[in-house]
């Protein structure tokens, strides 16, 4: 089968690459940059290269009847909403327009838990009965959702089939943009468990997130659905936060701190951000995120898909442990941090 990807280079995008082509499927993958074009193609995929900010992006992209994983967006929780509006609302318009004139056979579309409503927490969160509002502060989620309502019009209009997909907390090796962020937060002394920590995060690993996003891209019920996407292993925020410390070699949490105490020093380092016009580390939408107590259903994947989340999460750690270890560790010892151009985010 013929598959196009769009974020192919980042931590998610890449792992489906590689998933793609170990099953000797042919992969054209959309990139910015000349170092994800040069792992791409090493990989066996087809650069293109491009990106979501600018006119035209997509463009032979598809042939009629691929089927097209549209996983690249403004991934952090931080930054301005002109970035996000930008990025994954815009750049996911743009792509449409250019790819469903060539018939593509799905379009499926990576988004993310983020476009529940922040009172989603404590219940369990499901596409057909929890409502999406995303707190106003929460670019990333409000930008996902955008994108989701671009993706469901434009292809009923064009008779696309589509397929979206409600991640919960991606985790695994070669998440770079997590550990860049993760690493600072820590190294500044600002680490804190937020409450007493037992509330639950939806986690999902790198290749499970894969393996749901190939079994509905093949699948026909698949079409017009949407799944949410997690692990039904209970992981806690303390446990998340203490195995993340551990793998990549940080001290344990300095205390614990309110939820409200934390969002609202939050909301100042995001003003203080602004002011300066320099990029933060800590938001409101990541206290919410990691505060709220919630459960995933993905009980429709697993009936009606087959899927099922096979890595537990003290395993998935392991290979993040020695990822960094192997790979990030090094280079931090030769005076070099890990990039972005080198280590796979987009």
């Amino acid at each position: 089968m013929n598959y196009a990807v769009t974020g192919g280079s980042g931590f998610f995008g890449e792992a489906l690459v590689r998933a793609l082509r170990a099953r000797k499927d042919r992969v054209r993958a959309l990139v910015r940059r000349e170092a994800a074009e040069r792992r791409l193609r090493a990989l066996g995929a087809e650069p293109l290269r491009g990106d979501l900010t600018e006119p035209g992006v997509g463009e032979g992209l598809v042939e009629r009847g691929d089927v097209l994983i549209h996983a690249a967006a403004r991934v952090e929780l931080t930054g301005r909403w002109e970035q996000f509006d930008q990025t994954t609302i815009a750049g996911t318009r743009r792509l449409l327009a250019a790819v469903l004139p060539q018939r593509p056979g799905r379009f499926v579309y990576i988004s993310s838990e983020a476009v529940y409503a922040p009172e989603a927490g404590g219940g369990v969160l499901a596409a057909d009965r929890t409502p999406t509002r995303p707190a106003t502060y929460n670019y990333y989620g409000r930008a996902k959702l955008a994108a989701e309502r671009l993706v469901r019009a434009a292809c009923e209009a064009a008779g696309c089939p589509w397929t979206i997909l409600r991640l919960g907390v991606l985790y695994g090796p070669r998440n770079v943009a997590f550990c860049r962020h993760f690493r600072t937060v820590a190294e500044n002394g600002n680490l804190r468990i937020i409450g007493d920590g037992e509330n639950r995060i939806a986690t999902l690993y790198v290749d499970d997130a894969v393996g749901a996003t190939l079994a509905a891209a093949a699948s026909p019920p698949a079409a017009g659905r949407i799944y949410d996407v997690a692990s039904d292993e209970p992981v806690t925020q303390r446990r998340f936060v203490e195995a993340h410390c551990e793998a990549l070699g940080l001290p344990p949490p300095r205390g614990t701190i309110g939820q409200r105490p934390a969002m609202t020093a939050a909301w100042l380092i995001e003003r203080l951000g602004q002011w300066f016009e320099r990029d933060v580390h800590i938001s409101r939408a990541a206290v919410a995120l990691m505060s709220a107590d919630q459960v995933i259903d993905a009980g429709p994947l697993r009936a009606e898909l087959g899927w099922r989340a096979r890595t537990r999460f003290a395993e998935g750690m392991e290979r993040m442990r020695r990822w960094y270890r192997e790979s990030v560790v090094p280079s931090r010892g030769a005076g070099r941090g890990p990039r972005p151009a080198e280590t796979g985010v987009r």
